[in-house]
């Protein structure tokens, strides 16, 4: 194992050491996948992997052994998962909680689910409105009782501002979108007590969000928005998902953006189900104090830091650093162009099939099939104390091709079929936030580009004389528009007042 052997030798640069560190979980849950048992290489790999999880002692080193454990998906990690999710510090609990969130159904015990309920409930300690909304999740998709269901909808009307407003929105979404936990929410709701006008009128202006992208009789593309403002308006954390559905197989297409904000905005195997393709993370923290605003209960004391992280086919890559404290914002901060930067950018081998076919006639066929995808996922953050207007962008690019060639050899000629497959699209997610005026504007933007589809076929043989032609040859393009998919109506009220605030004062829209 050349990567294990890398890790042991000298490097020169901790980011290298980072990414070899991650890339072993990764590989060692696809080796578990693909040999199905425990090879020496896997076990000193996992034995790596726990043992320098238990004996970290710097923030960077714990987060660096937690994203390795996220991509091995190791049962036998979860323990240390449950620890650091508890009692470590907030961005180090949601990496933990986000990767017990990997964890198939069965994995996530009554014990994993009394540590989500003190998480949220906040029993033994604080917690970051971030940390408390992922254990809420846990707990919501694991089959939950019907005393955890009561408990969170009780809580609604006594958490901060945005959160109360964003909790009530998931269990409005999960209702509209009858997810698996629907019918034990409506049963809750009977009760009085928990169902009433007082505990569900709050204002705020977080929400969760479900729609679809297409959809069809055979199968159909759903995308999911969260977003949680922090208490003087300013955004905290924004996630989109995109999931694939085909018959009776599902497949995560994308996370396409999670946008964690501390204290200040900036910020195909159609056999495998909740398998995330890409996903682009913004996060940032610590710059409430630029505009004078009062940070939550709980994030008063967080360091200034932005960065930028990506998954790519279910694997987490190396986080990138945007500036990490106060003197690297303020440098960055008068020295940034707000050009996308690129996390992921590359070439990715889906399919490589090779088969040969005995057919009734005696005639054998040789099938072949190759796909290909290009992937280009980039971020941007612009902050501008000018204009008083911060912009985060992410940007989700692909391009497919899948090559199918059958051909049957005889005596007498050979004959065979060629097929290709095109087509890409973009996926853009753009956040505005206007703090001139207070309550903030946050306006969030999600489009898709047009998506081109592209089929070539082509039918030949060849003579045994060596003479050979084109018996048909055929081509089909079609092209689905490109859209802006709707949310919710709070966001498209707050978009008018921002995009109209900028015609008024330009003159145009940008």
């Amino acid at each position: 194992m050349t990567i294990r052997d890398k890790y042991k030798g000298k490097i020169a640069h901790d980011e290298i050491r980072e990414t070899v560190v991650i890339i072993i979980g990764a590989l060692i849950k696809k080796l578990h996948q693909a040999t199905g048992s425990e090879l020496p290489a896997v076990l000193e790999a996992k034995k790596l992997i726990l043992d320098g999880l238990q004996k970290a002692d710097k923030p960077s080193d714990v987060k660096m052994y937690l994203l390795a454990l996220k991509n091995a998906n190791l049962p036998e990690g979860i323990p240390l998962l449950l620890k650091y999710s508890e009692s470590g510090e907030g961005p180090v609990s949601s990496i933990a909680i986000s990767a017990l969130q990997k964890y198939h159904i069965s994995f996530i015990t009554a014990e994993v689910k009394r540590v989500m309920n003190r998480i949220y409930h906040q029993s033994y300690k604080i917690h970051e409105k971030t940390v408390r909304t992922l254990a809420a999740e846990i707990i919501l998709n694991s089959q939950p009782t019907h005393m955890e269901v009561k408990n969170l909808l009780l809580s609604i009307g006594e958490l901060p501002l945005e959160m109360n407003k964003y909790m009530l929105s998931v269990f409005q979404d999960i209702l509209q979108f009858e997810m698996p936990a629907s019918k034990l929410i409506r049963q809750v709701l009977k009760d009085m007590t928990v169902h009433n006008y007082d505990r569900f009128s709050k204002p705020g202006s977080s929400s969760a969000y479900s729609g679809y992208v297409t959809r069809g009789p055979d199968s159909s593309t759903t995308y999911s928005l969260d977003i949680l403002y922090s208490g003087s308006g300013i955004l905290r954390r924004s996630n989109i998902d995109t999931f694939v559905y085909s018959k009776n197989t599902e497949l995560h297409a994308i996370q396409g953006l999670q946008v964690t904000v501390n204290a200040m905005e900036t910020a195909a195997d159609p056999q495998l189900q909740n398998r995330r393709a890409s996903a682009v993370v913004i996060e940032a923290q610590g710059l409430e104090s630029l505009i004078a605003a009062t940070a939550d209960e709980g994030e008063e004391e967080l360091e200034s830091f932005a960065g930028m992280s990506a998954i790519l086919f279910d694997v987490q890559l190396r986080p990138v650093t945007f500036f990490q404290g106060y003197s690297d914002l303020m440098s960055k901060m008068f020295s940034a162009t707000g050009d996308p930067i690129s996390v992921v950018k590359g070439f990715v081998l889906l399919t490589d099939h090779s088969e040969i076919i005995q057919l009734q006639s005696g005639l054998q066929a040789n099938v072949e099939f190759q796909g290909g995808l290009a992937i280009d996922i980039s971020g941007g953050m612009d902050f501008s104390l000018w204009f008083r207007e911060s912009k985060t962008s992410v940007n989700n690019r692909g391009a497919l091709v899948v090559l199918g060639n059958v051909t049957i050899d005889s005596e007498f000629a050979n004959v065979g079929m060629e097929t290709r497959f095109e087509t890409e699209s973009s996926f853009n997610f753009i956040t505005t936030v206007k703090f001139s005026t207070y309550p903030f504007l946050v306006c969030m933007q999600m489009d898709k580009g047009a998506f081109p589809f592209r089929r070539y076929v082509t039918k030949y043989e060849k003579l045994p004389c060596g003479k050979s032609y084109v018996s048909r040859k055929g081509k089909n393009t079609q092209t689905m528009a490109g859209a802006e998919l709707p949310l919710h109506q709070e966001n498209s009220n707050m978009c008018r007042e921002v995009f109209g605030e900028q015609e008024d004062s330009t003159g145009s829209w940008f």
